[in-house]
């Protein structure tokens, strides 16, 4: 039996299907069945720390993006 290597993609948070395979990982706490793999920036020590840091700043930018539309 051959090893499969899944082709890895960069994490974007802006995009619902990253978001959807992080919350599965949430829920199992594995990417072993996740439908996308993530590659892994230098800057960062996990994938897990990553989509977390990577996500809060996406989201505190759409929260900041609506109130600025509000003025």
């Amino acid at each position: 039996m051959l090893l499969k290597h899944k082709a890895t993609i960069k994490f974007d948070p802006s995009n619902i299907r990253h978001r959807e395979a992080v919350h599965s990982f949430m829920k199992r706490r594995a990417w072993v069945d996740s439908p996308v793999q993530f590659s892994k920036d230098l800057a960062y020590s996990s994938i897990a720390e990553q989509v977390q840091t990577k996500l809060l700043q996406w989201y505190i930018d759409q929260e900041i993006s609506k109130q600025t539309a509000q003025l």
